[in-house]
Formats: C-alpha cells, sequence, structure tokens
C-alpha cells in the first residue's frame, strides 16, 4: 500500500483557531462547497494510485466508481503531487447533471509540503482536462458579509429535495500559515449543514444534564450524524440502501468517529456551548468517559429517525 496524504481538515470559520487566517488584503479564493466524497490521486512510479479520505482504493473498494475513474484516465502527472477533490456520489445535495463525477479543488506538492496556489490548480487541471470546482470569487478580502452572500448558491445546480441549493463555501488564504507552520482552509455552510444547534432544555426539568449531554444534545446533530452515514456508505461500510437492520453496524461505527469529530470541530467551545450564560463553568474540561456515554445515549434515536423519514 501506498503511503496516504490525507487532505486537511476545513475548519468552520468562527473557529478559535480561525481567528488570523482572513485579514484584510488578504488574497483569497471562495469556492463551492460540494456535498460529495473526498477523493484524491497521486501517481506512483508508472501508476495512478487513488485515495478515499481514509485509504487507499482498491477494485474491491472503489468510492462508488472513482477508482475507476482514476484507472481510466490517460494523463501524466508530476510523482510529487497528489491531486484533492470532490468525487460527487449521491449525498444530501443531489446534482442531477454531474453525478459521479470529479472536481478537483487543490494539489498538494509533498516536497514543499504544502498546496499550491489556484491559478496552478486551475490551469493544470485544465490542460489535463480534468473538472475545477466552481469558483464564486478570487480577490481580495472584502470581510464576513461577503463571504455569506455565496452561502447557499451553486454552479452545479445542487437541489436539495426541491430546493436548489449548495452545502456552503470553502475560503482560502493560501499564504496564511498557522502557528505550527500550517495552511488552513475555512467553511461557511448553510442552515441545513449547520452541525451545531441551540440548547433545548430537558424535557423533564428535574433530570440534570451532565455537561457533556449538554454538549452532545448542541453538536451531535441530525445534519452531522447524516453526513457520517454518507461517509459509511463511501467507504463501503454501509450499503447505500442501509436500513433499520444496519443499526448494529452503524452504532459500532459511529460513537468514536462521532466523538472525534465533535472535539475537532467544537471542543474550544466546550464551555460556551454549556453555559448557558453561567460563567461558573469556564474552563471546564470535558470528560471523556461521560462524553462517550451521552454520545451512545443519543446517536442511536438520531439514526433511527433518519432510517424511518
Amino acid at each position: 500500500m501506498v503511503e496516504q496524504k490525507k487532505y486537511q481538515d476545513i475548519v468552520r470559520l468562527g473557529h478559535r483557531s480561525t481567528v488570523d487566517v482572513l485579514k484584510e488584503g488578504d488574497h483569497i479564493v471562495i469556492q463551492e462547497k460540494i456535498d460529495g466524497a473526498n477523493a484524491s490521486f497521486r501517481r506512483v512510479g508508472n501508476e495512478l494510485v487513488a485515495f478515499s479520505r481514509r485509504q487507499q482504493l482498491t477494485p474491491e473498494n472503489t468510492l462508488g466508481g472513482f477508482y475507476e475513474f482514476v484507472k481510466s484516465l490517460d494523463i501524466h502527472i508530476g510523482e510529487g503531487l497528489v491531486f484533492f477533490g470532490e468525487w460527487t456520489n449521491p449525498h444530501k445535495v443531489k446534482y442531477p447533471e454531474h453525478e459521479k463525477k470529479f472536481f478537483l479543488y487543490d494539489i498538494y506538492d509533498l516536497e514543499q509540503e504544502k498546496y499550491l496556489p489556484f491559478e496552478f490548480v486551475k490551469n493544470t487541471g485544465k490542460a489535463l482536462g480534468l473538472n475545477i470546482v466552481p469558483v464564486f470569487y478570487e480577490g481580495e478580502y472584502q470581510g464576513f458579509d461577503h463571504l455569506m452572500s455565496f452561502v447557499g448558491k451553486t454552479e452545479l445546480g445542487g437541489k436539495l429535495g426541491d430546493v436548489e441549493t449548495g452545502e456552503g463555501i470553502v475560503v482560502k488564504n493560501i499564504d496564511y500559515l498557522d502557528r505550527f507552520g500550517k495552511q488552513k482552509f475555512v467553511k461557511l455552510v448553510t442552515d441545513n449543514f449547520r452541525e451545531v444547534q441551540k440548547q433545548k432544555a430537558p424535557k423533564d426539568p428535574k433530570i440534570a444534564l451532565t455537561a457533556e449531554q449538554k454538549f452532545v444534545d448542541a453538536t451531535v446533530t441530525e445534519a452531522r450524524i447524516d453526513k457520517m452515514l454518507h461517509k459509511f456508505v463511501d467507504e463501503g461500510i454501509l450499503d447505500e440502501n442501509f436500513g433499520i437492520e444496519d443499526m448494529g453496524t452503524i452504532l459500532k461505527n459511529m460513537g468514536e468517529r462521532i466523538k472525534e469529530d465533535i472535539l475537532k470541530e467544537e471542543g474550544d467551545s466546550f464551555s460556551e456551548i454549556i453555559s448557558d450564560g453561567d460563567t461558573n463553568v469556564e474552563g471546564q474540561e470535558i470528560d471523556e468517559k461521560q462524553l462517550s456515554r451521552a454520545i451512545g445515549r443519543t446517536v442511536p434515536k438520531i439514526v433511527k429517525q433518519i432510517i424511518n423519514k
């Protein structure tokens, strides 16, 4: 197996780690965030090797046909470059005119250990005959309201039910480096994909919720679970026609993945989410055992809701 370069995590704008990512005068690119499967390929020797987000693909594990797509490519690329994009496996947003297509959005240079400027990505992709992710804007950063004006737009005809919409946007300031010397890109998503909800009061006011349960109630939403289920389909863990009979497989794989996801995405906001105006919780640490228990109580109910829709 070939060592895999995984794509960076796209952090929601507003996360503590994104404070200085976008500043006045920065050159940015705003891309449509496609609701599909993260996919990549690179050349190793004389062969193009394909990957899903988590593993190398094979004839038995194809990411819904992406493996075959890569093997069909008649192109020559540098061995030190990784081509990242979205493979439009059917997810929550459907793209009727673009199903099972690859849209290139980044090229990573393994030697320089960085993502290359979008101008290079665009020109290289076009020269190779690859689809390029739709770009809403490229130029100087004009502020948050300008970013929000693109959220929900789609150039690929994305549809959520009968409504034309996109999942959101990805904003890239290719020159920004965090304190670890790493590039960081950010995202803004539509309401239908927002994975944190305002805390709701428990049905029985006599039941005192743990801080971890409050955190789970706010972050383990239907949108987050639904997105993870689609990832399981992409990874071959579930069949695309999964049902209640697959609950055992779902729960076996879901708990740790959801825990990892909410800690990564929302862990820095733990005190804020659970506070409900109480300043005494500032700095409170997460009890991971309590967190796992809360996830175990919450996930099955949401999965059943999704399956029974």
